[in-house]
């Protein structure tokens, strides 16, 4: 082969597997864009949902779309919308029921109902605001500039032996494009959360106002032959007993009511899961939670 040839085949071979290589070994993670993605990507998403899952931080790392899915067999589709302390305001709830797909034959909101939902501060919806109002250049950018640019980012070999890509400091978090984030923690504290929301509830107790328009707004749905799942997530016994004590969430009333409305109330037991702070499921007991809703999805829809 002439000499001019020979380089030329060198260096189309060598752009070929730059280039693999470029696709096929991982870069770090970049743990604030993937988090950006992930809300940019569930909230604007233009699918319609058979099954639309609302609720605040316990319901977004709680609940496994697919790990339930996995248990209905007449649901194609179903999507996580939980935010970071969502509350249950008309235009959060609106939000939840502009998603779902209507025309199905399995129409399902799961809510998972926590102290904090009907609070002045929850009802203010500050995450799910600010991820919403996301100006178009802003989310442009997030979406389809930054994961482009991240191809041109320096490779690491040793990333393809690890056995996650979303450890930051013993903290564990993937984020999926069904709206659930994976999370754990190497270093488990059940207790950890409790101080925190020993404070949450000052000044800031359930709104009975709002916990009557949501009512109203299950009694709603179910006039339209919506299926409406409600349940509280579970945490540890002793968050229980904290919050019920001091953030005026009274959920037996709220039961009864959800439940004469048309709801579907389920029950869980704190002691059959594992909370890794005192707040959120691990990342087992999540997938755990969210096939026992879904058997009990498909009990409904029988």
């Amino acid at each position: 082969m002439h000499p001019t040839k020979k380089i030329s085949a060198t260096l189309v071979s060598s752009s070929i597997l730059l280039g693999l290589f470029g696709w096929l070994l991982p870069v770090s993670p970049d743990v604030e864009l993937n988090k950006e993605i992930y809300w940019l990507r569930k909230t604007f998403s233009q699918e319609k949902y058979n099954i639309v899952i609302g609720g605040d931080s316990r319901v977004h790392r709680g609940l496994s779309p697919d790990d339930l899915l996995l248990q209905v067999n007449e649901a194609s589709n179903a999507i996580n919308l939980g935010y970071s302390s969502a509350g249950y305001s008309k235009d959060y709830c609106s939000f939840l029921l502009s998603k779902l797909n209507k025309e199905g034959n399995t129409k399902a909101l799961i809510l998972g109902l926590t102290p904090h939902s009907f609070t002045p501060d929850a009802l203010e919806n500050g995450h799910f605001h600010e991820v919403l109002y996301t100006s178009t250049a802003d989310m442009q950018k997030a979406l389809y500039l930054e994961p482009f640019l991240q191809f041109f980012e320096p490779r690491k070999i040793s990333l393809l032996f690890r056995s996650t890509d979303y450890q930051v400091n013993g903290y564990l978090e993937k984020f999926h494009d069904n709206g659930w984030v994976e999370s754990d923690n190497l270093k488990t504290d059940s207790t950890r959360a409790i101080k925190s929301y020993s404070k949450v509830f000052i000044d800031n107790t359930v709104n009975d106002a709002a916990v009557n328009d949501f009512i109203v707004w299950v009694d709603s749905l179910s006039k339209e032959n919506i299926a409406v799942l409600g349940y509280r997530p579970p945490t540890t016994v002793t968050m229980r007993s904290l919050e019920d004590s001091v953030s005026g969430y009274n959920e037996t009333a709220i039961r009864n009511a959800f439940e004469a409305s048309g709801g579907q109330w389920i029950d869980f037991k704190d002691n059959d899961f594992e909370s890794y702070d005192g707040s959120h499921l691990r990342a087992k007991d999540a997938r755990h939670l969210s096939k026992d809703i879904g058997i009990e999805i498909q009990g409904l829809l029988k």
